[in-house]
């Protein structure tokens, strides 16, 4: 049987392996001024997303903590799509292991 990245699970490689990856990840946000608030409240429902920053011109500064990569580029596929959002960029990747005691 072969894996395809939608069976791709990542706590599946952490029982296997013994490590346990945690994605710390930075996105800058600019948002429409107008839609500043609708953003941040959608922002606030994206699993692991914290934001860090905001300026009334529709700056944001977002950190997402996630499982995997897989997960980093959905969420930000979902941000990006979020009405009123203009750009959402990676800025930032940083992977924590674990072993499992």
């Amino acid at each position: 049987m072969s894996s395809t990245d939608a069976d791709f699970n990542p706590r599946r490689r952490a029982l296997l392996t013994g490590r346990l990856e945690t994605h710390i990840s930075s996105l800058v946000i600019h948002a429409l001024p107008a839609r500043l608030d609708a953003v941040q409240r959608a922002i606030a429902r994206v699993p692991g997303a914290v934001i860090d920053a905001t300026s009334p011109a529709g700056k944001l500064v977002v950190t997402l903590e996630t499982a995997s990569e897989q997960d980093i580029a959905s969420h930000l596929g979902q941000i990006q799509s979020i009405k009123g959002v203009l750009a959402a960029t990676l800025v930032y990747h940083q992977v924590e292991t674990s072993a499992d005691e």
